[in-house]
């Protein structure tokens, strides 16, 4: 699996919406219940699988229909279904902000559909989409909006998966996703209509500011969180995977009384007990699109509270900085909810820290122009320790010194060798979160090498191959680099090595391990997982060995051992990289531009060596035996 990283969007922020503004409320009330009725309509006239002619019919349309709104910015994000490049691609349509354009607010659906006439399913969220960027087209936004109705979703995501991969490995600054999803039928029987909303563990925030802008523009249907806590399946879930902000839309709170849900019922009917239809409530589907609309038109004008707010501890205090967002003349800090003092600085040095205490800082900014106070920034939490020394080795026999402990990382491992094989077998629970951090470090610059050393053992197996378990690095505790992805059944321990070279000449570095789960209980397969042997060392390179690649996913060789020549087979077409290490980490063999085939080992002397595979960055490796 490849190992992107983004631009820390997990600890985005959000405005407090409490009051409307005249020109939302003039906004979402253009919101036209006949043009979503029209365009549910055309669409379930076609059965839209996503690898057919109505696909690429409807994928037309939809241009067709942003055209007409006056978008010039529209293209087709194609991608293939296993080996099968599909006719019909992601529509993506972007309205430039006039201030910040590089900060994106999404609002998606999927117009595709396997079985049959799909109006709820989900005809009914695409509407919604056509009829937000209708009304956006001359609203006047600082930050850039963009629409994606999403093709394949049906297929498990095969659309929206290659598209949030492609936003997170451009850096790109997603502050919000909105994604609208079977929004028409509610159970005819029920006294109360609402409106639903599921989101990750990562996404909290996005929901808190969304409910309370629906409720606020919105107040005779309220929004809530889906009792289930997430929908398993949407186009929101690449994005989280991806640690982009991001919602699922769309009352499925009832979904298991729906009707119609894949059925050749799934039509346009009426709000009436015996009626069996799949969109029984254009008032709902007008209401989702409001929300949405509303959530989006407040955002994209926002002023924002102070974002990636990150606590780092010194050697003798803890320094809170956080970004500069040009429309500020101060900020206060607060810590543990205490104020400490107001700044014109992006940062903040406390002095008054005490060793092995627990302090939680966020600010809070003054507006430059009304003197208006904004939302808190996201909090960070910090324990105020000494550095850790190098060499450091844990293996949590006796205590768990140089570790923030998590509850499910430190093990009594004393018992090793029987541990892995009666590993827990219960799920992780919704949304689950879990982090064990090892305390901070610098690594001096007349380091030549420095590697982590650890085990892992437990079954971590996911519906995403994204959720799990995650090995990382930081050097400002706002964006953590992915050094290893930790996953699968892997019943007896299993080494790593991985160097931190990179991190030389650094004041402060600090790791950890991220147990994340996103999603209903009911769909996670998440089990646990163990750590030990943690061992820091500054005298050898870190190799990773059998890191799950997606670029490099086949890298073979034989004999093994070997003393003449060795054969090597990939599943590259392209030429990559080859190199061999000693044990000490030290190259003694490279080639560019190598193709599968003979690979000559007969001038190396006898003993064990790392053999590397190397494409586009990404890279495995495998052990070799010269005899």
């Amino acid at each position: 699996m490849e190992l992107i990283d983004n631009k820390g969007n997990r600890n985005q922020s959000y405005p407090v919406i409490t009051q409307t503004k005249p020109e939302i409320v003039q906004l979402i009330d253009a919101v036209n219940q006949t043009n979503l009725e029209n365009s549910i309509r055309y669409m379930q006239g076609f059965i839209r699988r996503a690898n057919s002619p109505a696909a690429l019919t409807v994928q037309n349309w939809l241009i067709d229909n942003f055209e007409s709104y006056g978008y010039e910015d529209i293209s087709i994000h194609y991608f293939n279904y296993y080996s099968q490049q599909l006719d019909a691609g992601n529509v993506v349509v972007v309205k430039k902000g006039t201030e910040f354009p590089d900060e994106y607010i999404l609002i998606t659906s999927h117009y595709d559909h396997p079985d049959g006439p799909g109006a709820d399913d989900n005809a009914s969220g695409t509407s919604g989409v056509l009829e937000c960027a209708r009304l956006l087209k001359d609203f006047p936004t600082k930050r850039s909006i963009m629409f994606v109705p999403f093709n394949a979703e049906e297929y498990w995501m095969v659309g929206s998966l290659p598209f949030a991969k492609k936003c997170a490995a451009e850096h790109m600054n997603i502050i919000a996703h909105f994604n609208m999803d079977m929004l028409g039928w509610f159970p005819p029987d029920s006294a109360n209509t609402i409106m639903a909303s599921g989101y990750s563990y990562i996404s909290k925030a996005l929901f808190e500011y969304y409910q309370q802008t629906a409720n606020t523009y919105i107040p005779s249907i309220p929004t809530i969180r889906l009792s289930a806590g997430d929908s398993y399946g949407g186009d929101h879930m690449p994005f989280n995977m991806y640690e982009y902000p991001s919602l699922y839309i769309g009352d499925i709170e009832y979904h298991d009384q729906h009707p119609c849900y894949h059925k050749p019922c799934d039509t346009i009917g009426t709000y009436q007990v015996g009626d069996t239809c799949g969109v029984n409530r254009l008032d709902l589907v007008r209401a989702f699109a409001q929300s949405v609309l509303a959530s989006a038109a407040e955002l994209a004008n926002a002023w924002l509270p102070p974002q990636n707010l990150s606590a780092c501890s010194g050697i003798d205090n803890i320094t809170v900085g956080w970004d500069n967002d040009g429309e500020s003349s101060s900020y206060k800090i607060y810590r543990n909810d205490m104020f400490l003092e107001e700044t014109t600085d992006h940062f903040y040095i406390d002095h008054n820290v005490v060793k092995g205490s627990k302090y939680e800082y966020y600010v809070i900014a003054v507006h430059a122009t009304t003197a208006q106070e904004s939302a808190p920034s996201n909090k960070d939490k910090v324990t105020f320790v000494a550095p850790l020394q190098l060499p450091y080795f844990n293996d949590f026999s006796v205590n768990k010194y140089g570790f923030e402990q998590s509850d499910w990382v430190m093990r009594n491992m004393l018992n090793k060798p029987s541990l892995c094989n009666t590993a827990k077998s219960d799920k992780v629970p919704d949304n689950y979160l879990s982090i064990a951090e090892l305390d901070w470090f610098s690594i001096p610059e007349d380091v030549k090498n420095i590697t982590i050393h650890f085990k892992w053992c437990g079954n971590l197996i996911g519906i995403w191959d994204n959720t799990g378990m995650f090995f990382e690095v930081t050097n400002d505790r706002k964006t953590w680099h992915k050094l290893a992805y930790l996953t699968g059944n892997i019943p007896t321990w299993k080494n790593y090595e991985i160097s931190l070279n990179e991190y030389i000449n650094n004041d402060f570095v600090q790791l950890r391990f991220r147990l994340e789960s996103s999603g209903s209980q009911n769909y996670t397969y998440t089990k646990i997982g163990y750590i030990t042997d943690v061992k820091i060392d500054t005298g050898s390179v870190g190799i990773r060995i059998n890191e799950p690649i997606s670029y490099l996913s086949s890298f073979n060789f034989t004999p093994n051992p070997a003393s003449s020549f060795i054969n090597i087979t990939t599943d590259q077409n392209e030429p990559y990289q080859i190199a061999i290490y000693d044990m000490r980490g030290k190259a003694v063999f490279s080639q560019e531009h190598f193709h599968d085939g003979a690979l000559g080992v007969a001038h190396l002397p006898k003993g064990t060596y790392f053999i590397v595979a190397s494409v586009k960055q990404h890279r495995v490796a495998r052990k070799l035996v010269i005899r």
